[in-house]
């Protein structure tokens, strides 16, 4: 792997998650440190997960291609998540009440994310059994730490 920046936790990663469900909908913003790193045309970006999350003790790596996005959680519950604008993946997801084997279509994919840091806004839907679940709106920013705030 080729790295554009050493494995140091020198990134802030802003996360805005807007999700909707059957009973409103729910907002957090989370500004955790962690890595980014460049892998020919794939940006990886990696954070330790918190309480905040709901998954303390857990790590998350997204690996951003031009088209698409994977994400994996480590970590008592795992999960690997495909979003790929326009397509449907089913994919596997860890939760305190168990694993769930979730349908995920992705209606909005948009990266601008450079050798510096950037921005990945992205939408999806998730689906359980064919069924709506919950609909959810993630920004990711990242920064490197000695960038103030655009």
């Amino acid at each position: 792997m080729r790295r554009k920046n050493k494995n140091e936790e020198n990134y802030i990663i802003t996360i805005d998650n807007t999700q909707y469900h059957e009973n409103g909908k729910d907002h957090f913003t989370l500004s955790t440190v962690g890595d980014y790193l460049s892998d020919g045309d794939t940006r990886i970006i990696k954070y330790r997960d918190s309480a905040a999350t709901g998954f303390e003790g857990s790590e998350t790596t997204l690996h951003v291609k031009p088209d698409m996005v994977t994400m994996v959680r480590t970590g008592e519950y795992a999960s690997s998540l495909i979003l790929e604008k326009g397509k449907r993946h089913t994919c596997h997801y860890g939760t305190p009440a168990g694993d769930l084997p979730l349908g995920i279509n992705t209606t909005k994919f948009e990266s601008s994310l450079t050798d510096s840091g950037g921005t990945l806004d992205f939408s999806f839907s998730l689906d359980l059994n064919a069924n709506l679940f919950a609909a959810t709106e993630l920004k990711i920013t990242v920064r490197e730490k000695n960038t103030p705030d655009a």
